[in-house]
């Protein structure tokens, strides 16, 4: 049998449908899985995942519809069993490739919000979105179609795989900078940008005054994730005596660091997700997006969050996030989270690492 996984919307949105691919290969063994992205740090995060046998790579955003449209034939002469588009993919781009690469069942989500236009009747299989269900639930809904004897009662942590090369820069790294033996939090201040998601944010200005109590309070080092160069510049200005910016060549790099650190504290984000599969105990700050739908799935973790009536109020769609405020209300959700909420959260987790472990050991 010969399946083809579509993750190409995001690194966040591919991770999470880690559990449900070992499932289906727990059950199909046998069967050929490869997937396709569009993205190259999730071809990196998927490169030494045993359950996939090929990874194809095309970069949609920035090459030629031709070359692309060329890319999707060639992988279509596989001729798929199945198909199946990562939850959430909700556009219709990925719907057409998905169509365009012809498996004989095409599995995806019937969303609640712009469904007809999302153009979901390319498909001939389709699951509908169930509100509040963790997103590794809904891909695992769609994995069903293929294996109905699975149980959710299966699905285990996501799953990162690291190369030799990847230990080998953490630890270097943590020797080089004198950071073994030391409390090691790791920050992901920023988000991504399209669709508006830049209101995600936590302002910059409180992940500084969440570093200095950190370090003031439990001698914390900081180390500072994510390609937002100008966010992660600030609160290193701000911190440089106690806060670092790693150089990784790759995301795989990071996340080899990320698994040093003893705390994470970040937004909805994909470095999130990846922290939630690194094992390392986390404090997630949400706004307008559903904390039941993406909390850390199965890892120690605070959810630090407004209970507003608005809230949450994004779906997933195409359409760019809005608030129903407007001035300095708007995006309060995340706006008027406190230093002190998240510090909480922080410090409850640090109750929870073993006694018997001195900072900066691995905790997991």
């Amino acid at each position: 049998m010969r399946i083809l996984i579509n993750a190409l919307s995001g690194i966040g949105d591919a991770i999470m449908f880690s559990p449900a691919l070992s499932v289906l290969k727990k059950h199909l063994p046998d069967s050929e899985v490869d997937m396709l992205v569009m993205f190259p740090q999730v071809e990196q995060l998927y490169r030494n995942n045993p359950d996939i046998s090929r990874i194809y790579f095309a970069d949609f955003m920035k090459q030629s519809k031709l070359k692309s449209l060329k890319e999707v034939l060639k992988i279509r002469k596989n001729r798929y069993d199945y198909s199946i588009n990562v939850y959430p993919s909700n556009r219709k781009e990925y719907n057409l490739v998905q169509y365009l690469l012809g498996a004989k069942e095409k599995i995806a989500i019937r969303y609640d919000h712009v469904s007809r236009s999302n153009w979901d009747f390319l498909n001939n299989t389709l699951k509908n979105e169930e509100l509040n269900r963790h997103n590794v639930l809904e891909n695992f809904d769609m994995v069903k179609f293929i294996v109905p004897e699975a149980m959710e009662s299966e699905l285990g942590p996501f799953r990162i795989y690291f190369s030799i090369e990847d230990m080998v820069f953490a630890k270097e790294y943590m020797i080089d900078n004198d950071l073994m033996h030391k409390f090691l939090v790791g920050f992901h201040a920023g988000s991504a940008v399209l669709k508006g998601h830049i209101n995600k944010r936590w302002a910059a200005e409180k992940y500084i005054r969440l570093a200095k109590l950190l370090h003031e309070k439990h001698n914390a080092e900081v180390l500072l994730f994510g390609t937002e160069a100008d966010v992660n510049g600030k609160i290193h200005e701000e911190t440089k005596e106690f806060s670092f910016i790693p150089a990784a060549s790759n995301i795989m790099e990071s996340l080899a660091l990320m698994k040093r650190c003893n705390l994470f504290v970040s937004n909805d984000t994909a470095l999130m997700h990846l922290a939630a599969g690194l094992k390392v105990p986390q404090a997630a700050i949400f706004g307008y997006t559903n904390y039941r739908e993406l909390y850390p799935w199965m890892n120690e973790h605070v959810i630090v969050r407004k209970e507003l009536p608005c809230s949450p109020c994004f779906y997933n769609s195409p359409r760019p996030v809005t608030c129903i405020f407007t001035g300095p209300e708007e995006f309060k959700c995340k706006k008027s989270i406190e230093v002190d909420e998240v510090f909480a959260a922080c410090e409850k987790l640090i109750e929870e690492i073993p006694r018997n472990v001195k900072p900066g050991d691995s905790i997991h």
